[in-house]
């Protein structure tokens, strides 16, 4: 689907009230094929490759967060699909999540965060940035100690096989600009501002956001729910169906109260 000047690949599943699953960096739209079956029992569940991942276009701009919002934006639009609209978004995909409902607050009904990446410590872009330029340079295998190793660490799984697949299948290009993108990363802002219900989910064994931050976000966001789940970064692959213990009665409730 071309959109906001760019092709964007996407899957469309299920029927019902739309869901929207927004990845992490590193991943794509199969990040969620874990959950996407039992999701789709009871919504129209949109997943797609962001720009620079996947199977969608890889442009050879630099881009920033607000850009990725406005592609979701834009192919929310160019589908026709029906608001208001349930996210769910990883990581940094989280963020997105958050910057479309303060956007749009009366076409998102509920938000479910994972592990979300909310703000960045400026301590630590210096090394974002070096990991950018590094896996530019000489490609995601060069990066991946400090990348997909900490983020899902080394588990025998055949799972987290699958993933690193994938992961090293990234382009290198996109991948950096992705990684910078997240250097723009300062939603904490627009938490509290928030009027959807809003679920937080935090991995017990996350190195990259441990819970702390997870709960300190959820403090900011009123009458949020926060949970944990027994896994690192990238729940949605590693764990998924310890993340449908959570996100089944968060969405029971939204729909009942939709249903009022």
């Amino acid at each position: 689907m071309e959109v906001n000047g760019v092709s964007l690949r996407y899957a469309l599943e299920g029927e019902g009230p739309v869901l929207v699953l927004v990845h992490e960096i590193g991943g794509s739209l199969e990040s969620w094929d874990g959950v996407v079956p039992e999701l789709a029992r009871r919504f129209r569940v949109l997943r797609y490759d962001q720009r620079g991942a996947g199977g969608s276009e890889k442009p050879r701009q630099p881009f920033g967060l607000k850009t990725l919002v406005e592609d979701l934006d834009a192919l929310l639009a160019a589908l026709s699909l029906p608001a208001p609209f349930h996210l769910v978004g990883a990581a940094m995909g989280a963020a997105q999540a958050v910057m479309l409902a303060a956007r749009r607050p009366r076409q998102v009904a509920s938000l479910a965060l994972l592990n979300p990446a909310l703000e960045v410590d400026p301590a630590r872009a210096g090394l974002m940035r070096e990991r950018a330029r590094r896996t530019e340079e000489q490609g995601l295998r060069a990066t991946l100690a400090m990348t997909l190793d900490r983020s899902w660490p080394p588990d025998g799984s055949e799972a987290r096989a699958r993933y690193r697949g994938r992961y090293l299948a990234n382009d290198p290009y996109g991948f950096a600009r992705q990684n910078e993108a997240l250097l723009d990363v300062a939603v904490e802002g627009l938490l509290g501002g928030l009027t959807c219900p809003v679920l937080l989910l935090a991995g017990t064994r996350d190195a990259v956001r441990p819970p702390q931050l997870v709960r300190r976000a959820a403090q900011l966001i009123p009458g949020s729910r926060l949970v944990e789940a027994d896994a690192a970064h990238f729940t949605a692959a590693e764990a998924p169906a310890a993340l449908l213990r959570h996100l089944r009665p968060f969405h029971d409730d939204v729909l009942a109260q939709d249903r009022r």
